[in-house]
């Protein structure tokens, strides 16, 4: 694990790490490396594929580094989508040193590209698709904790309340508004794929806490809608 931690961390100190949002970033990678590994041991798998899942969990976001300093901006229609430059990257022998096996490397390689994908791309095997689920999982699970601060006053969009309650995704194209992402943040919940994701939601009462920051708006839906959601988290908690 040290060898792997000196790789990301060698890559990374070309960047400025006392910029706020580049050591946010470089924190947000730690934290979805040890969500992944925590799924990973959920499920049984063995070491070498634990550490598999801990480089593909750190390096996940390796191309946010470059998007942050070359557009400060983390939107992709202003600067590029990181999870193909991450791929890019990556390719191009970043983690050579740390994976030999070109089996290893491509689910690495395509972990990092569909971690932030609407949708998993299809035709990838059964390990591929099973690991790229565990990073799109650590992923979410970090962000739904971290993000979500409303600074402004918005109105709630009933269409964003609707979506919730047909436990859909929030496609991004709806969102205008720190109100509207702490909706998508929420919808999270519906892409989740193990057990351990779930459990993890309820232990920490994150949608609770979510949703409290929404209530002060006041909509007659919302203490419906959290109940729905607590039970749906529930209900998923034993999936695998």
């Amino acid at each position: 694990m040290k060898k792997i931690k000196a790789c990301f961390d060698k890559y990374v100190e070309q960047f400025n790490i006392s910029d706020k949002e580049i050591k946010e970033k470089y924190e947000h990678s730690y934290r979805v490396m040890d969500y992944s590994i925590a799924i990973a041991a959920s499920l049984n798998m063995s070491k070498e594929d634990i550490r598999v899942v801990a480089i593909a969990g750190l390096f996940h976001d390796i191309a946010r580094f470059e998007q942050w300093k070359c557009f400060k901006t983390w939107q992709t229609k202003k600067s590029f989508d990181h999870g193909d430059r991450g791929y890019k990257i990556l390719k191009e022998g970043l983690i050579d040193d740390l994976v030999r096996d070109q089996q290893s490397k491509k689910i690495i390689l395509l972990a990092v590209k569909n971690h932030n994908k609407y949708k998993v791309e299809d035709n990838l095997t059964e390990k591929q698709l099973l690991i790229s689920n565990i990073i799109r999982d650590a992923d979410k699970i970090d962000i739904i904790q971290t993000q979500g601060i409303i600074n402004k006053k918005h109105e709630i969009k009933d269409e964003l309340i609707e979506c919730l309650f047909r436990h859909e995704m929030i496609n991004n194209n709806l969102i205008e508004n720190d109100l509207d992402y702490l909706f998508r943040l929420v919808a999270f919940i519906f892409d989740l794929n193990f057990s351990y994701s779930y459990k993890y939601l309820l232990d920490k009462k994150i949608i609770e806490n979510k949703v409290s920051l929404i209530e002060k708006y006041g909509n007659k839906n919302l203490e419906l809608l959290k109940n729905d959601l607590i039970n749906y988290i529930k209900e998923r908690q034993y999936v695998r």
